[in-house]
């Protein structure tokens, strides 16, 4: 299994490659806003929300306290199953933050701003994002 720095160091190669390969042949996204929210979740599925989330790694340790959030999470899934799954393995993990998150915040505030619509499009390349960053991860795991 590669180390924490060999996936992020695999993953920020091929995003680099491929945005470059994208730019000269003229397919770069014209939309800056769009391809920085990909880039975003493209950071935030390398560093953050990795298929290692269900062991004691350094993913889990870079949550700092907020590593308890996960614990739920490390007792319901056994590392390299489902965890690691390229199709739904992210989502689970982005669903799973996401529900603690907004409830944690209803709970506090007892209400979601309307403020917190967000245009679908953003949504789906920020997800995509997470979910490439999580796919290169299970590729090299599965390499090496």
């Amino acid at each position: 299994m590669p180390s924490y720095n060999t996936h992020r160091i695999f993953n920020y190669l091929v995003f680099l490659v491929i945005s470059v390969l994208l730019y000269k042949s003229n397919v770069f996204i014209t939309n800056l806003g769009l391809y920085f929210i990909l880039g975003a979740g493209f950071y935030i599925g390398t560093d953050f929300i990795t298929p290692d989330l269900d062991i004691e790694s350094t993913a889990i340790k870079r949550w700092g306290v907020l590593k308890i959030l996960w614990l739920p999470y490390m007792w319901l899934f056994k590392h390299g199953q489902s965890s690691h799954n390229i199709l739904y393995g992210a989502v689970v993990r982005v669903l799973y933050i996401s529900l603690i998150i907004l409830g944690i915040y209803y709970l506090l505030f007892r209400s979601l701003p309307s403020e917190m619509m967000v245009s679908p499009v953003y949504v789906f390349v920020f997800l995509t994002g997470i979910m490439a960053a999580n796919a290169l991860h299970i590729v090299l795991d599965a390499v090496f």
